[in-house]
Parts: C-alpha cells; sequence; structure tokens
C-alpha cells in the first residue's frame, strides 16, 4: 500500500467538519424553533432550556453515530461529506471494514478528539499511512477514490453532492462502445 500524502489529512479534516455541520445543523435549528414555539415564562424557563439543550446533544450524539457508524458501514466505507470530497474507509488490505471496525473508529474518536482534535492530527502526521488512533485500533485507512470508483459503487444512495448527484441507479443501459455505433475509423475502414 503506498503512502498516503499530506493532503489527504486536510482532506479528512475538512470531511469531518461537514459530516459535523450535516449533523448539527439541523438539530440546532429544530431546538432554536422548539424553544421559540414552546417556551414557559417564569422559573420553568430555565428548567425548559436545560431540557432542550440535553436533547439536543444527546440527538446529536445519535446523529453523529448514524452518520459516523452505520451511513459508511452500508453505503462502501463513506460519509456523505467522504462521498463529496473522494474518501474512503477500508482495512488495511483494502476490504470493506465491519461494523466492530466502524464502532471501534467512533469510539476512539475520544482519544483522537483531545484538545481540539490535536491529539488526531498529530497521530495522522506522524503515522505511515496517515491513519489517526482509531484507524490504528480498527485496522482501517482511509484513501482517496478515484471519479471512476464514485461512479461505478453499486447504486450507493447518498446525500446530494455538489453537482446534484443523489448516488441513485440508472436504469439499464446498452454496453454499447465506439466501435459499435460506428464511431471508431480502424473498425469501418476493415469493414
Amino acid at each position: 500500500m503506498t503512502r498516503p500524502g499530506i493532503g489527504v489529512v486536510g482532506r479528512r479534516l475538512v470531511q469531518f467538519l461537514l459530516d459535523e455541520l450535516l449533523v448539527f445543523v439541523p438539530m440546532l435549528l429544530l431546538a432554536i424553533a422548539v424553544v421559540w414555539l414552546f417556551h414557559p415564562h417564569g422559573p420553568a424557563l430555565l428548567t425548559f432550556l436545560k431540557v432542550v439543550l440535553y436533547t439536543m446533544l444527546a440527538l446529536d450524539f445519535l446523529g453523529l453515530v448514524f452518520v459516523m457508524v452505520w451511513w459508511p458501514y452500508r453505503h462502501g466505507g463513506q460519509t456523505p461529506a467522504m462521498r463529496w470530497l473522494r474518501l474512503r474507509v477500508q482495512t488495511l488490505e483494502g476490504g470493506h471494514p465491519s461494523l466492530g471496525a466502524f464502532v471501534v473508529r467512533d469510539l476512539l474518536m475520544l482519544v483522537d478528539g483531545f484538545a481540539w482534535g490535536l491529539a488526531g492530527i498529530v497521530v495522522m502526521l506522524v503515522t505511515r499511512r496517515r491513519q489517526r488512533f482509531g484507524d490504528v485500533v480498527a485496522r482501517t485507512v482511509v484513501v482517496r477514490v478515484p471519479w471512476r470508483s464514485i461512479d461505478e459503487s453499486a447504486g450507493q444512495a447518498a446525500f446530494p453532492g455538489p453537482d446534484g448527484d443523489f448516488g441513485t441507479v440508472a436504469g439499464a443501459q446498452l454496453a454499447l462502445d465506439r466501435a459499435d455505433v460506428g464511431l471508431d475509423r480502424r473498425q469501418r475502414n476493415h469493414q
């Protein structure tokens, strides 16, 4: 396996922030709407705000588990932001990680997130395969994916990408090449 460049570390940081925002922003908007619509007056306001805050944090946690564990497990090792940035989680052997590997990666985000993520960044910069601690323990690696591999992925549904691609499976298509439709000059000259 070739050593990923330092550029993959920057992509991973952007990917992580995008996935976090994908979960946090809807939760924040929901919390604001609940407080605005249902807030009580008087001494119960503080208790109400605490309940909304803790509920929002719990829902945010569940949303992150969904986006960081379940989604990539079911969608070829890619979170929505990983798909947008052409990244994929795979085993060291190049296969699809197990659900347990995704859980381990997510749990060890507690270690990688130490000091506002500085621990994970340092570990990625010093490891040979640009792995964070969770990747080292789970025996996974994050790799860049060429555009062709993304297009050929087996009908993975994903959130719309920047180009409006919903990741849906196209209908049946004929497998014709240039020679079949008469566009290849060499083929026409031989006939």
